[in-house]
C-alpha cells in the first residue's frame, strides 16, 4: 500500500510535470510513455527488493525457527514480481490519467 500512497502524494507534481511537458511541445503519448517508464522502473525496483528480502526471510523462518527444509521457487517469485510491477504501472497510470488532461493555464499561473 505504500506505493499507492506515494503515487497519491505525488499527484500535484505529476500534473505540473505533464502541463510543463505539454507546453514545451510533448504530445500526450510522449508524456504517457515517460510516466509509464517511471512507474515501470519503480515497480521493478520494488519487486526485486521485495523478492530478495522475502526470500531471505522465508529461508530464515523455515530453517531456523520451524526447522523445515527450504526450497526456492523461482516461478512463484518471478510471477509475483511481475504482478507487482504491472499493478504499480496500472495504479500509476490511473493516477496520471487526470494529469494528462489538465489545462496548462491554471497550473502555470499558480506557480
Amino acid at each position: 500500500m505504500s506505493v499507492i500512497a506515494a503515487v497519491a502524494a505525488g499527484h500535484h507534481r505529476r500534473v505540473y510535470e505533464a502541463v510543463v511537458l505539454k507546453v514545451l511541445g510533448a504530445t500526450r503519448r510522449d508524456v504517457t510513455r515517460a510516466f509509464l517508464i517511471e512507474y515501470g522502473l519503480l515497480g521493478l525496483a520494488t519487486a526485486v527488493l521485495a523478492a530478495a528480502l522475502g526470500t531471505v526471510a522465508a529461508y530464515l523462518v523455515l530453517t531456523r525457527i520451524m526447522h523445515q527444509d527450504w526450497t526456492f521457487l523461482p516461478g512463484a517469485t518471478l510471477s509475483t514480481a511481475l504482478l507487482a510491477t504491472l499493478l504499480t504501472l496500472a495504479v500509476g497510470y490511473a493516477g496520471t490519467w487526470r494529469a494528462l488532461g489538465a489545462k496548462a493555464a491554471p497550473y502555470l499561473r499558480n506557480e
